[in-house]
Order: structure tokens, then sequence, then C-alpha cells
């Protein structure tokens, strides 16, 4: 088999780098997924991109520029992490490629005008418009593709069925002005799709991932690129530090490739091996807490040992706190609950651990760094009381003024998973965690509510923390009481939604070797690389990259 350009994984950045070489002039371009599904941690995820400049922003008439960008990701990044040449490649790059998107493909995003950079005191911030969220896509487009999309989280699929998009998610989570008749009109039109509702319980409508990957799919199968599943990178072959084949196992058969032009690697983490867990991440791991798709085993890494090529930031991922009721198949990441006010998350001494409504990655830079301490943080615990229960959903449970208690499914006490208790102190007994602490931190919080300032982790007290509050809560949309009874505790992991340490690249997207000269023909993209943003700056600060980086590898393989 000979092909001009050959990319390895289907998620965003891999999808972008094969149309990006279609459309620069690849004839033949074959896109390999090992899984039987395509789109990896892509289509798990929110499908977001931050992209500082794009041209929705412009076109919203927000205020931007490449100065106050660098600025800001200057000062939120470490100095040992921070590339200036990438990151400059990055922010020049960024709108080049929504812009290539848009006008090339039936990709299309819209611009999230009021979601805030994650550090908003930063210089350079902004507090809104460097976000694009992925337009919905109606999947029956895509044919008989539409089921070979891989399963969205079910954090973004309202009781496993409805679609809905980032707003609706915000306007549920909080019961917003408005949020009824919304939801109504989201309920009314999948069950009146009867045609669908025959075939499948998924949504016709795709949203957040699912759609970011849908509508590249379907960009890609227009431009007439050669899609396998099943299909594994097994070996690269390289001649005079030059890419000149690869063996790839197709759908079974082993089957040495001839390759023109050159290699995209865009094959995702290594959270599922908990071997590479246990070797490169900080203790204790596991690879049930992670987020990532089961085929994200790092295969990667064995191949970058033969061919010389250099890794970074092995010990880093994309932190975040996840949870997983007993009945459920895939681990949610924690986020939108843990801002509500009312919620507060503790370790088994009882004391909170952080600013819960800050960024995941940041809360969970913090988590670690207490572990490295030896306070240990598995598990963790979200508390709140009835109240809190009555109004707003936390990870699959849903706000008790719809799904009362009796309707809980009973292995989710049985397990821990979720566990109930008339008093303060029978829920510390319940958690064997120290049930003098648990009553301070309870007291204080309640200070804090009714304050509407926290002293000890300054929560609520910043545009990022503020957005993902409840704005009818008074004074601060972030703290609320925990006071009557009964008092909840869910069980959380410190997870991740995937590992990013891997492939270290240069400005054109091209792997380096261990003697920092790039391979030629050997381009990488997304979370099988060192992380260009590790701290995690805006929401899809991962995505976006990949994406960047996908398009310049798929350009510049057809200049070299």
């Amino acid at each position: 088999m000979e092909v001009d350009v050959l990319v390895v994984g289907s998620g965003c950045g891999g999808l972008t780098a094969a149309i990006s070489a279609k459309k620069f002039g690849s004839e033949k371009v074959l896109l390999i997924e090992k899984a039987n599904v395509f789109g990896g941690t892509s289509a798990t995820s929110g499908g977001v991109i931050w992209i500082p400049q794009n041209m929705h922003a412009i076109d919203n008439g927000a205020q931007d520029s490449f100065k106050d960008a660098f600025a800001y990701l200057e000062a939120t990044t470490p100095a040992e992490e921070f590339n200036p040449r990438l990151v400059s490649t990055f922010l020049n790059t960024g709108p080049e490629m929504v812009r290539f998107l848009d006008k090339e493909t039936d990709v299309a995003y819209q611009s999230m005008a009021h979601y805030p950079d994650y550090f908003a005191d930063a210089p350079g911030a902004k507090l809104g418009d460097r976000a694009l969220e992925p337009v919905p896509f109606s999947g029956d487009k895509l044919e008989k593709d539409y089921f070979k999309l891989h399963p969205s989280n079910p954090m973004t699929v309202l009781f496993g069925r409805y679609a809905i998009d980032f707003d609706q998610v915000h306007a549920f989570s909080t019961q917003a002005p408005g949020w009824i008749s919304e939801f109504f009109k989201i309920f009314f039109g999948y069950w009146s799709d009867i045609f669908w509702r025959m075939k499948t319980k998924r949504s016709r409508k795709l949203c957040f991932g699912s759609a970011a990957i849908a509508r590249l799919l379907y960009s890609a199968k227009k431009a007439g690129i050669d899609l396998r599943l099943q299909s594994k990178l097994l070996d690269i072959e390289i001649k005079e530090n030059k890419v000149v084949g690869a063996l790839v196992n197709l759908n079974g058969e082993n089957i040495k490739i001839k390759i023109n032009k050159g290699i995209v690697l865009a094959m995702g983490g290594f959270g599922k091996s908990q071997t590479l867990r246990e070797k490169y991440l900080p203790k204790p791991t596991n690879k049930d807490w992670g987020c990532e798709p089961t085929t994200n085993t790092g295969d990667w890494i064995e191949i970058a040992n033969r061919i010389n090529a250099k890794l970074k930031f092995m010990d880093k991922a994309w932190w975040v706190t996840t949870l997983k009721a007993p009945n459920e198949d895939f681990p949610r990441l924690s986020d939108f609950e843990k801002a509500m006010p009312g919620n507060y998350t503790i370790n088994k001494s009882g004391k909170r651990i952080a600013n819960e409504s800050q960024n995941y990655l940041t809360f969970m830079l913090d988590v670690l760094e207490k572990q490295s301490q030896g306070e240990s943080c598995n598990p963790m615990y979200m508390i709140f009381d009835a109240d809190y229960r009555k109004k707003y959903p936390v990870g699959p449970l849903m706000p008790g003024k719809f799904y009362p208690d009796f309707l809980i499914n009973k292995s989710w006490f049985k397990s821990k998973f979720l566990t109930k208790a008339k008093t303060i102190d029978e829920l510390a007994r319940k958690l064997s965690i120290n049930s003098a602490e648990l009553a301070k931190t309870i007291c204080k919080v309640n200070q804090f509510a009714e304050s509407g300032i926290d002293t000890e982790y300054h929560r609520g007290q910043n545009a990022r923390d503020i957005f993902f509050g409840d704005p009818e809560n008074k004074p601060n949309p972030c703290l609320g009481p925990i006071k009557r009874g009964p008092f909840y505790a869910m069980e959380l992991n410190p997870g991740e939604f995937a590992t990013c340490g891997g492939f270290e690249i240069n400005e054109d997207a091209a792997v380096l070797d261990n003697s920092n000269s790039p391979i030629k023909g050997l381009y990488a993209t997304g979370n099988c690389t060192a992380a260009l943003l590790p701290r995690y700056p805006g929401p899809g600060a991962t995505l976006g990259p990949a994406m960047t980086f996908g398009y310049l590898a798929g350009k510049k393989l057809n200049l070299t």
C-alpha cells in the first residue's frame, strides 16, 4: 500500500490534520483509528476550542490582540513549562485554522461571548470571546457513520438521551428563568422524531464534542479521505532521519505502507494503561479514575523509543475530579456541581482542599500538592445538605424536587458512592472521617455563606468562579450554607480527562529526536504531544492547540 499522508487517530487534531493535508494538495490521505468508533477523547469532551483573536470574536467586536494573549499565557504558565516560540505559533496560526475550516469545510463554531478565561485576574485575560463552541449538527447527515461515533460523556447528554448545548447545561443546573420551557422544547423535539427513535435512543441532534467530531468526520468524507476503523499503527520506518514507511494493522491484517510525504500522530494519551500510569504519573493513580477512551494505552511510547523521538511532560495530565456511579460505565467529570453554592469538597481529614469553583485543573493541582505532602485525597467527597439536594443536580443525581430519594438506585448507597445521614456527626462516622474537623469546616463555610466572603480559599471572588455559580444566590453566587438535614456526600476521585505528555514538537508540528533535530516527515498533535498550555488557561485549551498544530502539520506536509 502507498499513501501520501498517514494520519493516526480520529480526534479533532487528527481529523483536522487529514483535512488540511488533503485540501493543501495530498491526493492519497489515509486516516486510521485503533477503536471501532471515531472521535477518541475529543468525542467525550465539551468540544470547545480556545483560540484568541478568532474570526467570530472579531465579528462580535471583541477587543483582543496577540500582545494580550501572549502576556496572559506567559503570566499563567510557569517559566519551565512556557515555550514562547510554540505559543507564538499557536496564537498566529489558531485564527488561520478557524478561518480555513469555516471556509473549506462543514465545520462551524460560535463564539462563547461570556465564557471568561480561567485566570480572569491575570494580565491580558479576557472575559469572553476566546472560546468557541461547535454549532450543533444533525447526525443523520453521516448516514451509517452516525453509529460509528464514540459515545458522549454522560455529563453532556441529559438523562442519557437529550442532546444539550453549553447554555442549556448552565440554565438547567441553576434553573435559570425560562429553563422549563427550554426543557420541554428539547423533550418534545426528541420524542416527536419518531423515525429516529425507531433507530436509536441517541439524539439526532449532536452537541459538544460529538458535534465537533461529526462535523469534521462529515467534512473528511466529503474530501475523499480514506477512513479506517479498528486499524493500528505498529511501527514507523525511518531512513536517514526521514519517514519512509509504516507498519499498520488494518482490520486484523498487517500491511506495510510506503509513505510519500509523512505521518501525523494524533493518538491520544496513555491514561488507560495502568503500567504506564505507574511509571509516569503521580501516585496514587488508577486507570479507572480517568475519562479517556479505553483504547488510550500509549502505544506510541514504545514506537517513540524505537525511533529515538524525544518525550516531554510525561508526568502531566489534564487533571479533573471525576465521579462514577455503580450503574454507569463511564466516569463523569465533576465541575459544574462543585461550583454551585452549598457544595463543598473535603478529604478524609474533614477539611476543604481548595477553592471548589476554580477551574478543574488548578483545583486538582492543589489536590496533588497536598497529596505530595502526605495528605490523602483519595477519595474526596462533595458534601451538601437537603436544600442543595432539592435544587441542584450533582453528577448523575437530579435535583430532589424532581427526583426524590426513594427513586435513587440502591447500589449508590451500598457502594458508598452516595452517603446520606440525619446529622453531620453521623455523616462523618459513615465516611470514617474526623467528625470534629468536619463540624469546624461546616461552621466556617456557613459563616462564609452569610458574609459572602471565603477567607480560606477566596471562592466566588473572580469572574470565572462567578460565571459558574448561581446568580440568584446572594451575597455570593458560589457560597451557600450547609444547615438543613439530611446531609449528603458523593464520592470523588482524583482523575483526568486525558494525559498530556508526549512527543516534543517544533513550530512546524514536527517531532524532534533526542538531539532536538526534527525527524523529517513525522508530525504530531494532541494528547500524544507535550502540552502547549499545561495550566489550562481557558475552556478548550487542549483542543485549540491540537487542531491548530494538526492544521499546521497537514499544511507543512505539502510544502516540504
